[in-house]
C-alpha cells in the first residue's frame, strides 16, 4: 500500500525501551552499509549509526509491543 492510499491513524510514539526494533534498525544499518560501501563516508555514517544504536538496544532492553499497545496489529 502506498503512504498516499492509507486512511487510518498513524500515530507517532515515543519508546524507550524497544531493543527488539533498535537491533532491526542496526540490522538494516549495518547492511546498507555494505550496500554503499564505495561510498566511504556515507558508508561510514551508516557504520556510526548503526553502533550507536546498538548501544541503545543493548542498554534499554524491551520489546516495543509490549510499550504501544496498537502496534501489534501492525507489526506483529
Amino acid at each position: 500500500m502506498r503512504p498516499e492510499d492509507i486512511d487510518y491513524p498513524r500515530p507517532v510514539v515515543e519508546c524507550h525501551a524497544c531493543s527488539d526494533l533498535a537491533a532491526e534498525m542496526v540490522a538494516a544499518l549495518a547492511a546498507a552499509s555494505i550496500v554503499f560501501k564505495d561510498n566511504k563516508d556515507y558508508s561510514h555514517k551508516l557504520v556510526h549509526g548503526a553502533t550507536t544504536l546498538f548501544q541503545f538496544a543493548r542498554d534499554r532492553r524491551g520489546r516495543y509491543s509490549a510499550g504501544v499497545s496498537d502496534t501489534a496489529k501492525f507489526y506483529n
